[in-house]
């Protein structure tokens, strides 16, 4: 198992520096760039502004400046917000963000696997049918949607907040817009999990040699039944705890998911590619856990050397 993860880290490093080489030079063929403007910048003032940041230099040396200042940890300045550094703004963006999309996870697998669990265990009856009819709306209802209907709501209700992080109540609205989608998926990921699981002969055998129906559905079937179920979450933790750009737009949070959209109509390369960076790192994180989670859910499963 040592020697996976070892194999896995350093993999993920050779990942991470294509990653940063692919984003860096197709940043560098779009047309325009930091300094461009609607209304041009003189000439003489776009030269300085090059020259300060060193984009005059050709391009294969701005890339190996730039790596060279990524292996001690420096992301560069930011080229649109000069006053900071893109450490500075991940700084102050990955907390917001990483409060909501941690709240999010949390409500989505306390409540998405039992839900699912409880649908597939009362199958093909109204408690079904109705987390089903649920989980179905949440699945075909955008984010921006049921972020736009709570803003209506927030309204008209004084004790909720309308923007912003200032009270642990305004949590809820980018939360339930956040988690919305993948709190039912989870759902009917954990049900159809489960009702396969249930159908196979060991379960029936665990219930012939008189096993109570708790170890059944918990020591057999549900373990089982997870596999696929963490094979979601894993990248879906990734993605809530990065940030999105609807949500933090509709709710005015200043994250990282606002940032990078941003960053990408600025121009601004260094923060481009920092927020991209922040993301790979953490989806390649997530994915060694989920293998590591495999191993632990199932023994029959053994990480391969």
């Amino acid at each position: 198992m040592y020697n996976y993860v070892i194999k896995k880290i350093l993999f993920s490093f050779l990942t991470l520096l294509i990653v940063v080489t692919l984003v860096f030079f197709m940043l560098r063929a779009i047309p325009g760039g930091p300094f461009t403007r609607e209304k041009p910048l003189p000439e003489a003032t776009r030269e300085r502004l090059e020259e300060a940041y060193g984009l005059n230099e050709p391009l294969f040396k701005q890339y190996l400046i730039y790596m060279g200042n990524l292996f001690t940890g420096d992301l560069g300045p930011s080229f649109r917000k000069p006053a900071y550094s893109v450490n500075e703004l991940l700084a102050t963006g990955i907390p917001q963000t990483a409060k909501v999309g941690l709240i999010a996870v949390i409500l989505i697998v306390i409540l998405g696997i039992p839900l699912g669990v409880i649908s597939a265990l009362k199958a093909n009856t109204s408690i079904d049918y109705g987390v089903m009819i649920l989980a179905t709306v949440g699945i075909t209802v955008p984010s921006f949607v049921i972020g736009s209907l709570f803003i209506l709501l927030a309204q008209n209700v004084a004790w909720i907040p309308v923007g912003g992080l200032t009270k642990p109540i305004s949590y809820l609205g980018p939360v339930v817009a956040l988690g919305g989608y993948s709190l039912a998926f989870v759902a009917r990921l954990t049900r159809s999990s489960m009702l396969e699981v249930l159908r196979q002969d060991y379960i029936r055998t665990a219930r012939a040699k008189g096993l109570s129906e708790y170890k059944v559905i918990f020591k057999h079937a549900l373990k089982n039944s997870l596999i696929p179920v963490v094979t979601y979450i894993g990248p879906m933790i990734a993605a809530l705890m990065t940030g999105s750009f609807v949500v933090e737009r509709i709710f005015v949070i200043n994250g990282i998911g606002k940032y990078f959209t941003e960053s990408i109509g600025a121009r601004d390369y260094t923060l481009v590619i920092g927020v991209t960076l922040f993301y790979a790192i953490f989806y390649i994180i997530m994915v060694l856990l989920v293998d590591v989670a495999y191993s632990l859910i199932d023994p029959r499963i053994r990480l391969s050397k």
